[in-house]
């Protein structure tokens, strides 16, 4: 791999969402958002309808979160889909997908 990281980028619902964290989540999210961007096919895909989505885990404060996610790589970008806590996370993801 030549070293290039991926740009990021939220969709409209994931960044409304986002916007709701506190701010020291929120730059927890960024940090883990650029680990991702720099090898973001070494994660889990989701599987049935979810097909084509990327999970990325991590802890913040003893609780796992989960970020949501595509590889759009003609254009070298990641869409983060949804970032939220583990509770009801697939469930909520297979609504917004839709």
């Amino acid at each position: 791999m030549s070293g290039k990281s991926y740009q990021i980028f939220m969709a409209t619902s994931a960044h409304r969402k986002y916007k709701k964290f506190p701010p020291d989540l929120q730059e927890k999210i960024k940090q883990e958002a650029q680990k991702l961007s720099e090898c973001p096919n070494h994660y889990e895909e989701l599987k049935g309808p979810l097909k084509g989505i990327l999970s990325y885990h991590f802890e913040y404060k003893k609780t796992q979160y989960r970020i949501a996610y595509r590889i759009l790589e003609d254009t070298k970008e990641i869409e983060i889909i949804l970032v939220k806590s583990r509770e009801n996370f697939y469930e909520i993801l297979k609504r917004i997908i839709k």
